[in-house]
């Protein structure tokens, strides 16, 4: 997960700085910075793992670095054609989405958790039928050889 992401956050710097450069109008960057908010959002998940190697915390710290670069060069962007009200608003939506996102995973890791735990309850069940009945059987038919 945090190799996939650090991978995610440059690649995306890549692709938006390139595009940048090539862009005839700010709006056509929408995308791209749209998918530097979904691995910047992956990066901080995968900075908060509890699981950290040191080599897997630096390549973050500097993941995070280039990430920073590279909004504040798409920013200056924005500012020298006099669009902050494009880039304001495009990072309002970014953060309303990076919420929804959160939510969702968060529902989905309940929702899993919930089926695991049904999942579990069935198994149980399933083995004391698979053990209790052939028991229960072998008991009665004991009990009626025995009283004859």
């Amino acid at each position: 997960m945090i190799l996939e992401a650090v991978a995610a956050v440059s690649a995306c710097c890549k692709a938006l700085e390139m595009a940048a450069g090539a862009a005839q109008n700010i709006e056509s960057l929408g995308g791209y910075i749209g998918k530097l908010g979904a691995a910047e959002f992956d990066l901080q998940r995968a900075k908060n793992s509890k699981n950290l190697s040191e080599a897997e915390a630096m390549k973050i710290v500097m993941a995070e670095e280039t990430l920073r670069q590279s909004r504040e060069n798409i920013k200056a962007v924005f500012l020298q054609t006099n669009r902050m009200d494009l880039w304001a608003a495009m990072m309002q939506k970014q953060g309303e989405a990076r919420k929804n996102r959160q939510e969702f995973l968060k529902k989905e890791a309940a929702r899993k958790k919930k089926f695991t735990q049904q999942l579990k309850q069935i198994a149980l069940v399933a083995l004391i039928v698979i053990i209790l009945v052939p028991a229960a059987v072998g008991a009665l038919l004991a009990w009626l050889t025995n009283n004859r």
